[in-house]
């Protein structure tokens, strides 16, 4: 009987996840390739890791370090990431997330403070 529930319980979920596709264009179709971010903050977050670290010119202008402080899924499902951006003495954080189309786009942080520790 056991076995049974497991093979019924197992079909059920994996049911549910063909369901769960983000992709709802035609059957077969290859995704289209996400065009390279003009704007260097969205590069730097596209091609980084939590913890990376690089120096880029804001696309103010402005000399800005920038740390990748962490990667998480969004409520929304997703995919985000909190980066810490610096000019002059100031560090402030920013939040970016993944768009349908496989590009990124900055939102407003709902927390404030975000994931960055604060003195």
């Amino acid at each position: 009987m056991l076995p049974g529930v497991l093979l019924g319980a197992g079909l059920m979920l994996s049911g549910c996840a063909g369901g769960l596709s983000f992709n709802r264009g035609s059957p077969g179709a290859a995704p289209a390739a996400a065009v390279p971010p003009s704007d260097p903050l969205l590069a730097f977050v596209a091609r980084s890791q939590p913890g990376a670290q690089d120096r880029i010119v804001l696309a103010s202008g402005q000399p800005a370090s920038v740390r990748l402080v962490r990667a998480y899924n969004a409520a929304s499902g997703r995919e985000c990431r909190e980066v810490a951006v610096g000019t002059g003495m100031a560090e402030r954080p920013r939040v970016i997330c993944a768009t349908p189309d496989g590009g990124w786009a900055e939102t407003r942080t709902l927390l404030r403070g975000g994931g960055i520790p604060r003195p």
